[in-house]
């Protein structure tokens, strides 16, 4: 029996950006009050993982994508299709299903994970 060798590359938090992603794909640099991601695995074992920052009261548009994600708040707090979530709070969201969300008074910062690049969709 053979095994595979895997190579292993550790992305430390550091040493990535945060962007400001753009509804047409593109990426900018930040200004101080702007909504953020860090993009952290992007593909490696077939995982893609972003942490993303929103200011107090930010509200998501109702958007799908085209991939099922994780959705974990990492701190502060949010309302998520009407429900609220608090701190290590996580539900799972099938891909081209429809969800909201606006970020509570002290802001919030979640972590994504999905097994693709994700497209985004406005819902109208």
């Amino acid at each position: 029996m053979t095994t595979k060798e895997v190579q292993r590359q550790i992305v430390a938090y550091d040493d990535v950006e945060w962007l400001v992603p753009g509804a047409d794909g593109t990426e900018t640099s930040p200004g101080p009050n702007d909504a953020v991601r860090k993009r952290l695995i992007q593909g490696d074992g077939g995982f893609y993982t972003q942490i993303v920052r929103l200011p107090a009261g930010f509200t998501a548009p109702a958007h799908s994508h085209d991939h099922a994600e994780v959705f974990m708040v990492l701190s502060g707090s949010c309302v998520f299709d009407g429900q609220a979530m608090g701190e290590r709070d996580s539900t799972v969201v099938a891909a081209d299903q429809a969800y909201t969300f606006t970020a509570g008074d002290e802001g919030l910062e979640f972590l994504i994970v999905r097994p693709g690049v994700a497209a985004f969709r406005a819902v109208r």
